[in-house]
């Protein structure tokens, strides 16, 4: 296979996959590979992107790689609802946050920093498939212990929870009254 190929074989499965894939996955699905080719692959189409003035790039996401259209052109992505756009309340982006910096912890923990309730902050945001039960706390009755998930990296476009903002870095002085994520949608099951 020579390079031209790999690199059409390479954009063809990012530009249809729904979720972001690893270097390692995309060297198995392109054959004749491997993950370190895969990610000269992508710098040398990105590079071909960017000279070019294409509206999308190719990032890390997750665990992953995935085509992404660049943030100045998302009005007309939106436009064809191919993408999900939801509210989260102030409490519920507050919760999350906890969850983000200080994971794993308990509900009662998260309650404690709070100072309130949290049951349906937490139990919306697993709906919406950004925390999760990571695991069990070796206490009576075996509380669960919140963590985040790949989605909520893929959302806030981190690849590692080690790349999220320091607290200090911060300004907590301009936080928004509501906050709008967009998430992908998902297939239809058939």
């Amino acid at each position: 296979m020579t390079k031209l190929e790999q690199k059409q074989a390479l954009e063809t499965i990012l530009f249809v996959a729904t979720r972001p894939l690893s270097p390692k996955q995309l060297a198995e699905m392109i054959g004749d590979c491997d993950s370190r080719e895969v990610r000269d692959l992508v710098s040398e189409l990105n590079t071909v992107y960017e000279k070019t003035g294409r509206i999308f790039r190719i990032d890390s996401a997750a665990d992953g790689l995935q085509m992404h259209t660049l943030p100045e052109y998302k009005k007309w992505a939106q436009a064809l609802e191919t993408v999900k756009i939801i509210k989260l309340s102030p409490a519920v982006m507050e919760t999350l946050a906890i969850v983000a910096y200080k994971q794993p912890l308990t509900r009662a923990a998260i309650e404690f920093i709070r100072g309130v309730d949290s049951s349906h902050t937490l139990r919306r945001l697993m709906q919406q498939k950004l925390v999760r039960i990571v695991g069990r706390e070796m206490l009576p009755g075996r509380p669960g212990l919140y963590g985040t998930t790949k989605n909520f990296l893929e959302v806030f476009g981190l690849t590692k929870l080690k790349h999220l903002p320091a607290l200090s870095e911060l300004d907590m002085n301009k936080l928004p009254e509501e906050s709008q994520l967009e998430f992908p949608l998902e297939p239809e099951d058939e």
